[in-house]
């Protein structure tokens, strides 16, 4: 091949490469959410979108992907292409579900990089209006002198409520029996009905509740008080080292070049610092919590053994 025709045909290639570049950096990028429309991830999710926008000159969209607790939205994100275009928005439940569903056609460590932590979900521990406790240590009390008969209520088995409940239990030497809802607003109103004694919720589920009294919300289960109930104490407060909270993490597909990430990482920092952004987390019962690529890496596998060793300590079984 004649020198000219050959450096004609390698500049043609070195277009067509930064092209194709160019093209994949306009590409909208995609947060997957694995809970349906209109939900507290899903508006965190949408939240994160509205402010990514203008730092990365690109569009942001979010795409549901809900059931089996998020897992089909980890797989979709799995079988994405690794160009930094798709991104998925999970919380702590992803780290449970191996223990759940065993057969999950993905593993955390192999088929996803991490890319930030960006935020965490409060979820809160009540008690009926009626109930005669008024702080932590007089329930735990209570519990002891009746072990089996209180109840406690949650949005489902293998949920963080739910192993938030079965931490309590076991920090606080108690037997309260587990009774598993769909969705955290029938939980919350079996409670204000006195249909159960405790219920572990997320905030936006029992604030309203609380503000008109019909249930009295105790403790909040993060290591420290939620910004938006600065009086309300934490579970930690009563046992040491308690900790329930579910957090927000971004993950991209296995194979993305740093560099296709890189975008996204530099803005997230400047992003959750943003005065409105983190007020309106608050009012949704989250907080932003930031910690990058190389700090989350290390954070997954600690708790993901956390709560499987605590899984196979009190030998739950999520079959029922």
């Amino acid at each position: 091949m004649p020198v000219l025709a050959r450096l004609l045909r390698y500049a043609a290639l070195i277009l067509l490469a930064t092209a194709s570049a160019a093209h994949a950096q306009q590409a909208p990028l995609k947060i997957v959410v694995g809970f349906s429309p209109g939900g507290g991830v899903d508006t965190l999710a949408r939240l994160l979108a509205q402010h990514l926008g203008t730092p990365l000159g690109r569009t942001v969209l979010v795409e549901n992907r809900p059931g089996a607790g998020g897992t089909i939205a980890a797989d979709t994100v799995r079988r994405a292409a690794p160009d930094g275009n798709t991104v998925l928005l999970a919380d702590t439940s992803l780290l449970v579900a191996p223990y759940i569903y065993p057969d999950l056609p993905y593993r955390l460590e192999r088929d996803f990089v991490p890319v930030a932590m960006v935020g965490e979900a409060g979820l809160a521990l009540a008690v009926a209006a009626a109930n005669p406790a008024r702080d932590l240590p007089q329930l735990i009390a209570q519990a002891r002198q009746a072990p089996g008969r209180l109840t406690y209520a949650t949005v489902g088995m293998g949920s963080m409520h739910h192993l938030g409940g079965e931490l309590f239990k076991t920090m606080s030497a108690t037997d309260l029996v587990h009774v598993p809802y769909k969705g955290g607003s029938p939980a919350v109103q079996a409670l204000a009905g006195d249909q159960v004694s405790v219920a572990i919720s997320s905030l936006p589920a029992v604030m309203p509740l609380a503000a008109s009294g019909r249930i009295r919300i105790l403790a909040v289960l993060s290591a420290q008080r939620f910004a938006g109930l600065p009086d309300v104490p934490t579970v930690a407060e009563t046992l040491p080292g308690f900790e329930t909270t579910p957090s927000l993490f971004l993950l991209a597909p296995a194979g993305t070049p740093p560099a296709a990430l890189a975008a996204l990482q530099q803005a997230l920092p400047g992003v959750l610092a943003d005065a409105t952004l983190r007020q309106t987390f608050v009012a949704q019962g989250s907080e932003v919590r930031y910690q990058p690529a190389d700090a989350l890496a290390q954070w997954l596998p600690t708790q993901q053994k956390r709560w499987g060793d605590l899984i196979a300590r009190t030998q739950l079984d999520f079959r029922q």
